[in-house]
């Protein structure tokens, strides 16, 4: 059987221009800008680094098709290219924090139209969909966070200190580690580091972001731009501001290989879950394949799973509450409205995503709403 899989062809793509630059997202659905007023949430991810859009390509593809969703229509996904990184520009200045960076992609959201969304983030990309969650809450209806990791002290002290001294350098530039070898090695060493691992279709696809993100640090550190590390990010400030639902989905192999290698994710992740002011919810996935830190790759169907679950129930809670006396109540698996008594009554929006197991408990509210 071929290594290579025939993915669905990416709905709708283009360029925003923000604050800090241009910033590139893809959907899978080519009516991205139709859809502000949808009840079925979009979902809005951010990638780890140094990866771009290419890592929600299965999972763009997985929210397309019917038979991964309940909903009646598939969900739409939009993928955003960080600064820096795929086709988004490098900021125009230095970003400390990343939450100047976050704010960028709700001016994309703007021009999409899209009033109310989840966040999904990839290890750095975590940090993204965290801070829009804890500081736009009127915007971020859920988080999803896979590989969430919380830096060891004396990385985030190192990390600390590096910004402090970027800021307050005056040699115009940065130096750095990453160079050009004229026999090509350069990118020999990227495509190496994953081969263990991944299946060289995958790889390859890690390395082009890769030797991309690299070649675009060495412009902007030649301008004496920067981002704010990962490990800088104040993530326990950040989670106690985040009061939506939050779901974690962590790959074994993941997990296992930053343990082996002294990063101790297993225990970094659990102290990054005491931050929230409610417990997360916590998922697994084993396999039946990869569940390393490729998982949105190699896991997409498991991932879209646990997911749809999540942002359903969520959708399934905004209904009942918007349940009011008086309201008039569609049964969602007929037509037409049910009548109750001498009343008629309806659930709004008409929706079917998560309506099912909604039914009884929405007509019951509705019923104690009216004759109490």
């Amino acid at each position: 059987m071929s290594d290579v899989k025939q993915l669905a062809i990416v709905g709708h793509r283009g360029l925003v221009p923000t604050k800090l630059g241009l910033v590139h997202y893809a959907s899978n659905n080519v009516n991205a800008n139709a859809r502000a007023d949808s009840a079925v949430l979009p979902i809005v991810g951010f990638h780890m680094s140094p990866r771009s859009v290419d890592e929600y390509k299965e999972i763009m593809d997985g929210f397309a098709c019917k038979e991964t969703t309940s909903a009646d229509k598939p969900r739409l996904f939009i993928a955003m290219d960080e600064f820096g990184y795929g086709q988004s520009d490098n900021p125009n200045q230095s970003c400390t924090p990343l939450d100047e960076i976050a704010d960028c992609f709700l001016e994309v959201l703007d021009h999409l139209k899209v009033r109310r969304c989840i966040v999904a983030g990839s290890l750095m990309g975590c940090y993204i969909a965290l801070s829009l969650a804890a500081r736009h809450p009127d915007r971020i209806s859920g988080v999803v966070c896979a590989n969430l990791y919380y830096f060891q002290a004396a990385q985030r002290e190192k990390a600390a200190s590096e910004d402090v001294k970027r800021d307050h350098s005056n040699s115009g530039s940065i130096p750095d580690t990453f160079g050009l070898r004229e026999d090509g090695s350069h990118i020999s060493e990227i495509w190496g580091k994953r081969s263990g691992w991944l299946s060289p279709q995958l790889n390859t696809r890690a390395t082009w972001d890769n030797l991309n993100y690299l070649v675009k640090r060495g412009e902007r550190y030649a301008r004496g731009i920067s981002i704010q590390d990962g490990a800088a990010f104040p993530l326990p400030a950040t989670c106690m501001k985040v009061n939506c639902p939050v779901l974690c989905i962590n790959g074994a192999k993941a997990f296992g290989f930053f343990d082996s290698i002294g990063m101790e994710m297993t225990k970094q992740f659990d102290e990054a879950t005491g931050f929230f002011p409610s417990p997360p919810m916590r998922v697994v996935i084993e396999g039946p394949a990869g569940a390393s830190i490729n998982m949105l790759n190699e896991n997409a169907k498991e991932w879209v799973e646990h997911v749809t679950k999540f942002v359903e129930k969520i959708e399934a809670e905004n209904n009942v509450n918007a349940l009011k006396p008086g309201m008039i109540i569609i049964d969602p698996l007929r037509s037409g409205c049910n009548y109750l008594g001498s009343h008629w009554v309806d659930i709004l929006p008409t929706n079917r995503a998560g309506m099912s197991h909604l039914r009884s408990k929405a007509v019951a509210i509705a019923l104690q709403a009216l004759f109490s």
